[in-house]
């Protein structure tokens, strides 16, 4: 069970973490998201409850990310060399650094709205945009590793883009111009 384990986690430990900081923004909070992930994956793993490792890795990662971003959603925290000059009087105005935040807070929120739709619709589709247009993955590279031909990766690209489009168009818009 133990070397099962450690090839499990040598293979996929990169794109958990990938994956949680996709959602969470922080590579150190991706981190200790992945360790718990694979914490309950050497639990469920031990009473065989596991078939599709990856997907299975993948998808616990995706909602203990998700469901940090929602309990941790109203914390605000401060980079002191740039937004602290602006509390201390240096720099921008303090409403434009609070519109600033809010309007980024906006994009990634409406982002994961977009991005939790498609998962919904489509996972194919989902593990597709993210690995390409979130982690920004060589296309080749994701084509490969998804089983598919180039073409065919770029074919489920942009039928994803429509669908999103054709769902999302004004929040698609918002985030283009971002």
């Amino acid at each position: 069970m133990e070397t099962e384990f450690n090839t499990v986690f040598e293979l996929y430990q990169n794109i958990v973490v990938q994956a949680a900081a996709l959602y969470t923004r922080n590579q150190h909070t991706a981190e200790d998201i992945a360790q718990e992930v694979f914490r309950r994956y050497y639990i469920y793993a031990g009473c065989g409850e596991v078939e599709n490792v990856k997907g299975w890795l993948l998808t616990t990662a995706r909602n203990l990310a998700y469901n940090y971003v929602r309990d941790h959603r109203k914390e605000v925290l401060l980079d002191v060399n740039t937004e602290g000059e602006t509390l201390l009087g240096y720099g921008d105005s303090p409403e434009k650094a609070f519109f600033e935040k809010l309007w980024t807070t906006e994009v990634l929120e409406t982002t994961d709205t977009i991005l939790s739709a498609l998962a919904r619709k489509n996972e194919k589709w989902f593990d597709a945009v993210t690995l390409v247009y979130c982690m920004e993955k060589p296309q080749r590279e994701v084509a490969e590793s998804m089983g598919i031909s180039y073409e065919g990766l770029q074919s489920m690209l942009y039928r994803a883009k429509n669908w999103i489009k054709e769902n999302y168009r004004e929040e698609f818009d918002c985030i283009n111009k971002a």
